[in-house]
Order: structure tokens, then sequence, then C-alpha cells
């Protein structure tokens, strides 16, 4: 066979994987895409954020695949069941502690969580005033009846700027701050435990500044209650 016969045979497999390499390229852009539309369900007010929180996340609205794309739209969901007359008691937060033994990815895998714009002060852990009336929807939503013994795990996120062991201490002090926000408006330190995870589950690309606060986020995830892995 010549030459020119084997550049025949060649150019339609380099044009199949140009072709993929294309597809595979515009992935994380559609997936950062869904993420940053997710956020647009924040919960704002305490009724919402005790609707988020009390029904177990929906399997279908879950973002699947590498651990960087977690986000869900929280607060989407069906009419829930009404409660049974004899609500489960979680296990204290001083005894059940097993989930410390589990990657993040994991950990928020189906279970209730919703994740809130918490403003700082530029490199600090310092909440901004602004931040206070959406904790204290927080606070008002954790002492209500769906909630009052709810365990939480508070996240802290930063963007990608700075070092990751700077941003892994940043992030542990800024969720730090939160919880002992809520503590000061009455919530039982047991029921909350404080983990920063810096930089490393980002939600959009922290390419533009508006991805890089959506990553500087807290998020609020149910640790008494069981995972729907199995539906």
């Amino acid at each position: 066979m010549n030459p020119e016969s084997l550049d025949q045979l060649e150019t339609p497999r380099v044009s199949r994987w140009t072709g993929h390499a294309a597809v595979f390229a515009l992935l994380p852009g559609l997936v950062w895409s869904a993420d940053v539309a997710a956020q647009s369900a924040q919960p704002r007010t305490a009724s919402e954020i005790e609707r988020a929180l009390s029904v177990p996340a929906q399997p279908g609205l879950q973002l699947r695949g590498a651990p960087l794309h977690l986000r869900g739209p929280a607060g989407i969901v069906d009419d829930p069941t009404a409660a049974p007359s004899t609500p489960a008691q979680p296990v204290p937060a001083s005894t059940d502690q097993s989930w410390q033994s589990l990657d993040y990815p994991t950990l928020v895998r189906d279970r209730p969580k919703v994740a809130a714009q918490i403003r700082f002060d530029v490199n600090s852990a310092r909440i901004r005033p602004d931040a206070y009336p959406l904790l204290n929807e927080y606070a008002s939503a954790l002492q209500s009846p769906a909630l009052g013994a709810a365990i939480l795990l508070i996240a802290g996120h930063t963007d990608a700027a700075g070092s990751d062991a700077h941003n892994l201490l940043l992030s542990e002090r800024r969720a730090q701050a939160v919880r002992d926000y809520l503590i000061r408006q009455g919530i039982a330190p047991n029921r909350l435990t404080a983990k920063g995870y810096g930089e490393a589950y980002p939600v959009a690309s922290n390419a533009t500044e508006a991805d890089r606060e959506l990553n500087r986020r807290s998020e609020f995830i149910r640790l008494d209650t069981p995972t729907m892995d199995n539906p």
C-alpha cells in the first residue's frame, strides 16, 4: 500500500477523535452551567430552609460524576409526605462520628443539604453585617419543629485564589465563624459541627469573579438522616 493510501485511511480516524475531543471539551462548561443555575435555588427564608433540609434529597436532582461538580438544586422537592406522629430521634453528634471517615462526595450524596452565600471580609473569617439577615433565617429554621433536633455539618468552601493550605485554613475558620454565630442565636453546640474543605470542591470554574463568589460558600448538610443510595 502506498503512503497516500495510508494517509487516506488515517484521516477519518483523526477527524473522529477531533470530534470527540470537541464534545468532551464542552462537558465541563455544561456541568458548570448547571451548577451555577442551581445556585439560584438557594433558600433564603426560614421556611425555604426548613423545607430543603427536612425532605430527603431527590436522587434525580443530583449532579453525578467527578467530585468537583456536586451541587444539585437544593430546596426543589416534590410534595412531602406527612411527617410521622413520632419522628425518629437523631443520634447525638457526640456519639455518631462515622461521617468523618467519608470523603466529601460520598458524605453529601443524597443527603438533605443547602448552600448559602455567607459573605466575609476579604481574606478573613469575619462575617460581614449584610450576611446576618440570612444567618438569622437559618437560626430560625433550625429552631422550628421540623429541624429542632437536626444535626448538621457546616462545610466551608473557598475559591482557588491563594495556596491550598491557606484556603483550607480559611475555610475552616469561616465554617467555625458560622457555627459560632448560630450558637449565639440559641442553637445547641452539639447540633453543629464545622469543617473546612478549602478549594477542593468548587461549583463553578474560578475563571471569573462571579464564579469565584459562587465557590466561596457555606453548605449545611444533615448528618442525622439516612442517605438514599438505594431508594
